[in-house]
């Protein structure tokens, strides 16, 4: 009797739980109604939201599930990766050893590194921020590839031909951040995981953010998901963070993205002069747009109704966005760990967002 007991109650246990587990946590306030409509109307969307004003939220929701194998729900506190918008840590990373004397944007990539081919010599720091460098995106055969060391990723990025005359157009690589992070670490002489968490997390207050790579412990990761043609959601496959070094391996929280604002609109980290280099629209992000330009790591778009500034992010099992909007305050952080072809969840939201949030809701806070 006392065996079927055990048996029995865990079991009771087991099955209660599961059927209150819900497909998304309820909201921490119900001001904007349509946020949370716009979420629940995507199918199996997973992730967290978080839009701040002038620095205080106003709008936090959690949806999903972190691990859907152990029924574990997507809490604020739950990191995730958050692939290209790496890049706007390590362009500010650049710009922190620019400030302190220790390289120049307009440098030639030989400068830092000898041991490169001949139709690199040329290629500037500012090339490489920017992406007009030439330098291709990556071979994608190298993403399910477990064992590439750093050493080994470098030399077959070395044996990948130019897209491009480096400085003739944008082409975006992430082959070209990888070598910036080369770059930083050379300079820096510390290790780019470190440089980065010490001069621009640890600064910024971002205490879950860091480097993220698959043998790594880390708590309260989430697990990466992809709806498949047949709309099935499964496991996303292996991807190999080290390739994406400096462009897409890092992770963070929502909440920890919204402080990365701060590095752009003050002077916690960056000088007014060096933020206004970083900040400069350079070229034309033609796979963004025609309206929509890049400066250091970033794009950027200013015109007559809208100034923002952003980068949006995606690797296998996950997609991110940040969107900050200087004149009013605005940030948006969101990060979801199930993925599908259409990304457009990104963009659109942001719109909603900016058309949403009304000047008087502003003068509120």
């Amino acid at each position: 009797m006392n065996f079927i007991k055990l048996i029995f109650f865990p079991l009771i246990f087991i099955i209660v739980y599961s059927c209150n587990v819900s497909d998304e946590q309820k909201p921490t306030n119900g001001n904007y109604q349509e946020f949370d409509d716009f979420f629940q109307k995507i199918e199996n969307f997973s992730g967290n939201v978080l839009v701040a004003i002038d620095g205080k939220s106003v709008y936090s929701r959690s949806f999903g599930y972190a691990s859907r194998e152990l029924l574990v729900e997507n809490t604020m506190d739950t990191k995730f990766r958050i692939g290209s918008i790496s890049k706007p840590i390590t362009a500010i990373a650049v710009m922190i050893l620019v400030e302190k004397g220790l390289l120049d944007v307009n440098d030639h990539l030989s400068t830092y590194i000898s041991d490169i081919p001949y139709t690199w010599k040329n290629i500037t720091i500012h090339q490489l921020l920017t992406h007009t460098s030439g330098l291709a995106y990556q071979p994608e055969d190298m993403e399910t590839n477990h064992n590439l060391t750093i050493e080994e990723i470098f030399e077959i990025y070395q044996n990948h031909p130019l897209a491009n005359v480096p400085g003739t157009t944008m082409n975006y690589s992430n082959m070209g951040y990888f070598v910036l992070s080369l770059i930083i670490e050379k300079v820096s002489k510390m290790p780019f995981d470190s440089f980065v968490q010490e001069e621009v997390f640890k600064k910024l207050g971002m205490v879950n953010s860091g480097a993220d790579y698959p043998n790594r412990i880390l708590m309260q990761r989430a697990q990466g998901y992809e709806v498949n043609s047949d709309g099935q959601v499964e496991n996303a496959v292996f991807d190999n963070m080290l390739i994406k070094r400096g462009a897409g391996n890092m992770y963070s929280t929502v909440g920890d993205l919204i402080k990365l604002e701060k590095a752009l609109t003050s002077n916690l980290i960056l000088k007014k002069e060096t933020l206004g280099e970083m900040l400069k629209p350079y070229t034309t992000d033609i796979d963004m747009g025609m309206d929509v330009k890049y400066g250091y790591g970033l794009d950027i778009v200013q015109n007559d109704s809208i100034n923002m500034i952003f980068h949006t992010g995606g690797v296998l099992g996950f997609d991110s966005m940040f969107y900050v909007f200087p004149e009013r305050g605005i940030v948006i952080g969101a990060c979801a760990n199930t993925t599908k072809l259409n990304r457009d969840w990104r963009t659109d939201f942001y719109k909603l967002v900016y058309n949403t949030i009304s000047e008087t809701d502003q003068k509120k806070l």
